[in-house]
C-alpha cells in the first residue's frame, strides 16, 4: 500500500539493499523463507532509518498486541512478524518479505478505536506475508529487474529510474483478494469481528467519493473497494453463517 509521496526520501537506501541480495545469494528464481526473513529484516532497517516511529507506547503497545492475537492463530512459524507504527499521517500501511508489518499513523488516527478494523487491516498485511506474494513478484520478474539495475549501476541518475521502476511494483488482484479473503479468517480466528475489514473497506470507499488523494493513487495498484467489499461480505457470511449486517454496512 505504499504510495509515491510517501516513500520516496526512504528509497535510496532500501534500493542498495539489491546489490546486497545480488551479492549474498539470492539469484535463484525463488527465495526461501529464510532469504525472505533476512530481506524482510534488511529493508526493514532501511525503512526505519527513512521514517521516524511513532513516538506514543500506547499505540505502538496497541498494534503489537493485535498483531501477536493474530499470529497466535494465524502465525507462520519461520517468519519472524513485527509490527510498528510509522508516524506519518498518511492513511496507509505495508508488509515486507517475512514478516516486519508497518503502519502509518493516520491510519491508526483514521479507523480510531476500532480494533476490530485495524485486525483486519494488520491481518491482510500478514496475509500477504503468509503466502509469500513477494515472492511470487520476484519470480514474475518484478523485484529481479530492479536487483539486477542496482547491481549494475546504481549512480544518483539511476537510482531516479529505480526508484520510478520499484514504485510500479504491485500485488496482483488475485493476491489481493486472497489476502482480503485470509484477513476474513485470521481476523475471525483471533477473536475480532471480522465486519472490522469490511468497515475499512467501506471507509476506503468514503474516500474515494470525496476525492481522497491517497486513496486515488492507492486503487491504481489495488482492486476497486467496492469489488473488494462485495467478496469480503461473502467471506464473512460464509465463516459465520450469518447475513452481513446492515450496521456494518
Amino acid at each position: 500500500m505504499m504510495t509515491r509521496d510517501t516513500i520516496r526520501r526512504g528509497l535510496f537506501g532500501l534500493l542498495l539493499l539489491g546489490v546486497v541480495l545480488t551479492l549474498t545469494g539470492c539469484r535463484g528464481t525463488t527465495w526461501s523463507k529464510k532469504e525472505e526473513v533476512r530481506i524482510g529484516q534488511q529493508v526493514a532497517a532501511e525503512v526505519e532509518k527513512a521514517y521516524k516511529l511513532d513516538p506514543d507506547p500506547a499505540v505502538q503497545q496497541r498494534v503489537q498486541s493485535i498483531g501477536q492475537r493474530l499470529v497466535a492463530v494465524a502465525g507462520d512459524k519461520d517468519f519472524q512478524y513485527s509490527f510498528k507504527v510509522l508516524d506519518s499521517k498518511e492513511i496507509n500501511a505495508f508488509a515486507l518479505p517475512g514478516g516486519p508489518i508497518y503502519v502509518f499513523r493516520g491510519l491508526i488516527d483514521k479507523v480510531g478505536d476500532d480494533d476490530d478494523m485495524l485486525a483486519g487491516v494488520l491481518a491482510h498485511e500478514m496475509a500477504h506475508v503468509n503466502r509469500r506474494h513477494a515472492n511470487k513478484q520476484y519470480t514474475q520478474g518484478l523485484w529481479r529487474g530492479i536487483v539486477i539495475a542496482l547491481a549494475t549501476k546504481g549512480t544518483v541518475q539511476d537510482i531516479a529510474q529505480i526508484t520510478d521502476a520499484l514504485l510500479q511494483l504491485r500485488y496482483s488482484r488475485q493476491h489481493e483478494y486472497e489476502a482480503d479473503r485470509l484477513a476474513v479468517e485470521y481476523a475471525y480466528k483471533a477473536g475480532y469481528d471480522p465486519h472490522g475489514m469490511l468497515r475499512f473497506l467501506e471507509m476506503l470507499q468514503q474516500e474515494e467519493k470525496i476525492g481522497n488523494r491517497w486513496v486515488e493513487t492507492n486503487l491504481r495498484t489495488h482492486p476497486f473497494s467496492d469489488r473488494r467489499a462485495a467478496e469480503v461480505r461473502k467471506h464473512i457470511e460464509r465463516i459465520t453463517g450469518q447475513p452481513v449486517r446492515e450496521a456494518a454496512r
